[in-house]
């Protein structure tokens, strides 16, 4: 007969509260999975071997070849670890965005590559680092795999739960743009910090040795310094070990101190490197909730989380973007928030309670689904949107932690659980899923690798397939025509050949156009429209078209320096145009838009300096001057345009 617990037992349990003593981690690892971890890394190097071949694209000009600290080589790490990890790349402090990036350790190996191998071979070995560091982190995912899913007596390795979630995780589709774009590096250092720590917290258990504990926030450091995601593994460790050995968690938060300490050196290291940015305006290049309200952002939110959770299931299609609105802005009227919504707070709910209840009573039954769904959870909290903004709805790259809670989720219920309830021992049916699902993920992915190879057009073509409501798909795809197919048939004058450029262009406008309908701001997109517009005019001599397009330009985007010297330089050429069009232009952008509107004496000038320059009889726009240089106190040239408006 069990006794009953009372009050003054429970509490002379808790004053004693001994610390348990854990056998995660067995000796004997590399003997014992010699042949796995050979599959393991020979399966990262068999499917991302390719990209040793790759340049650089994307995100890699910001980061690596075009940022002046890792150009510097060695001579750059002072820099890269005392700045902004943008600031080499904008160079102008006022340029940084908001809240700053502080990822000094995945450029200071960008800056080694540069300094051991040049600018030339860099990119080469580069991808060759991100692919051994993948295959690295594959092995220190199985070596956590094994320490909470321990290989039954005798069994083989591959029939194993810690076997099959690890190679799930690296034939995983999400993944290849974190591999095959270098900059991405970040993301695997990041996983190597974090399971590092949460390795080395283990090992504290394991022996009750001190040492390992500071070598845990070692390890966090250094996946901090690589992003700051990282953080998230203040949770994830507590966790870890509670559900996996019943340790107490004063103890457990008694083990990860040093963590903390960690974490708060890498934030006063970040506050004294990042420089003051100012604030920039509100736009969809920088918030892609721009423009929406309170419940819309979140209903916005709750339906990229739904779709993150389809992309772990079916990863196809794959996208470099989803920028606005290839994610479509949505409200609560909208069905599938709300079914995102009911699905992540039910799984949370569920997962939660089932911790508590098996805890209470020792079942195992369900545990490991519900720590996966609560990992999951906890690692895609912080690029959700519902903590802090991030620059985008979903990135593919964003999922690389989380998805090692599917990947242990789907092994455990094809080889644990499954049998159990088919009342059946046998995990050949489980091994038999694995086996489809790892080999429907390995030729995704070997499949979307190439689309990072070349100049890069095979990710612009697959985005624009992809994300045909993204503004930045829609540019980057009239980019490349015109830069493939529309330049070099540019100086050519025969017949044929123009009709060419002709039909290029026609097929370059509706994407350009679709741009910057989504937004209107873009401002890459509009010196391009500058362009096409002034070619249009060229064959059709439609002055109050080409002067409709600018007008619309300029009122969209009245700070894009680049877009306005294109339009002032276009204006200037067709001196002696029509002053009914072309003056009565200059006055609505002039006098209308800059001077009355926005307040900007120096923008109307420009404008009715032109027109005055078309027409110098045009009394309007003398009068539009005299009033604008009064304002500024230029008496000047008010006494000037008095004397002229006199003759």
């Amino acid at each position: 007969m069990a006794t009953k617990n009372t009050p003054s037992k429970k509490l002379a349990a808790k004053t004693a509260d001994p610390m348990i003593t854990t056998h995660f981690l067995q000796s004997g690892f590399w003997v014992r999975n010699l042949y796995a971890c050979m599959v393991l890394l020979g399966t990262s190097f068999l499917l991302y071997g390719l990209t040793v071949s790759f340049g650089y694209l994307q995100d890699d000009q910001i980061y690596i070849w075009d940022n002046a600290f890792v150009q510097k080589g060695f001579a750059g790490l002072a820099e890269i670890f005392g700045h902004d990890s943008l600031l080499g790349f904008y160079k102008d402090p006022k340029l940084m965005l908001e809240g700053g990036r502080y990822r000094p350790l995945p450029l200071a190996t960008f800056a080694a590559e540069v300094g051991i191998f040049g600018k030339d071979s860099a990119a080469s070995a580069g991808h060759f680092m991100n692919v051994l560091l993948y295959g690295l982190s594959t092995l220190l995912l199985y070596r956590i795999m094994l320490a909470l899913f321990p290989r039954e007596e005798g069994g083989a390795w591959y029939w194993s739960l810690a076997f099959w979630a690890t190679l799930l995780f690296t034939l995983h589709p999400l993944h290849v743009e974190v591999v095959s774009n270098v900059k991405s590096r970040d993301e695997i250092m990041a996983m190597l910090g974090s399971l590092g720590a949460l390795w080395a917290i283990m090992k504290h258990f394991d022996t009750r040795d001190e040492r390992w504990r500071w070598l845990a926030a070692a390890f966090f450091f250094l996946g901090l310094l690589s992003k700051e995601n990282t953080i998230t593994f203040l949770a994830v460790i507590p966790l870890t070990i509670r559900v996996f050995s019943g340790v107490s968690f004063g103890h457990i938060f008694k083990a990860t101190m040093p963590l903390f300490i960690s974490l708060g050196l890498f934030l006063l290291l970040r506050a004294l490197a990042l420089e003051k940015s100012i604030e920039h305006a509100d736009e969809l290049v920088l918030n892609p909730f721009f423009g929406m309200n309170g419940l819309e952002r979140l209903a916005t939110t709750f339906l990229a989380l739904g779709w993150n959770l389809k992309l772990l299931f079916v990863p196809h299609p794959l996208t470099i973007d989803y920028y606005p609105y290839h994610v479509p802005k949505v409200s609560w009227a909208d069905w599938r928030p709300l079914l995102s919504l009911a699905i992540h707070v039910s799984l949370g709910f569920w997962a939660y309670k089932t911790l508590r209840k098996e805890k209470e009573t020792n079942n195992s039954g369900w545990s490991v689904a519900a720590y996966s769904i609560l990992y999951y959870l906890l690692t895609v909290s912080i690029v959700s949107n519902l903590i802090v903004r991030t620059s985008t709805f979903m990135n593919e790259r964003y999922l690389f932690l989380p998805s090692i809670g599917f990947c242990i989720a789907i092994a455990w219920f094809a080889l644990k659980k499954l049998p159990e309830l088919m009342s059946n021992r046998q995990t050949w049916l489980g091994v038999t899923i694995l086996s489809l699902i790892a080999g429907a993920f390995a030729v995704r992915t070997w499949t979307r690798i190439p689309d990072w190879g070349g100049d890069g057009s095979g990710l612009v073509e697959s985005a624009i397939q992809v994300s045909g409501n993204s503004y930045r798909a829609n540019y980057y795809y009239a980019n490349m025509l015109f830069n493939k197919q529309y330049k070099p048939l540019e100086k050519a004058t025969d017949q044929t050949t123009v009709a060419q450029r002709n039909a290029i262009l026609n097929e370059i406008e509706p994407y350009l156009n679709k741009s910057l309908q989504i937004n209107p701001g873009y401002r890459l997109a509009a010196p391009m429209k500058v362009q096409i517009a002034v070619m249009r005019f060229n064959q059709d001599k439609n002055l109050e078209k080409l002067l409709r397009d600018f007008e619309q330009l300029i009122q969209n985007q009245p700070a894009n320096g680049e877009m306005l010297g294109m339009v002032l330089e276009a204006l200037k050429s067709l001196k002696g145009s029509d002053p009914n069009v072309y003056n009565f232009f200059c006055h609505r952008v002039g006098y209308n838009f800059y001077f009355v509107k926005k307040q900007d004496a120096q923008g109307a000038i420009e404008f009715l300096n032109l027109a005055l320059d078309n027409y110098g009889q045009d009394r309007n726009t003398i009068q539009d001057l005299i009033q604008v240089y009064t304002s500024v106190g230029n008496q000047n040239k008010v006494r000037e345009l008095q004397q002229r408006l006199a003759m």
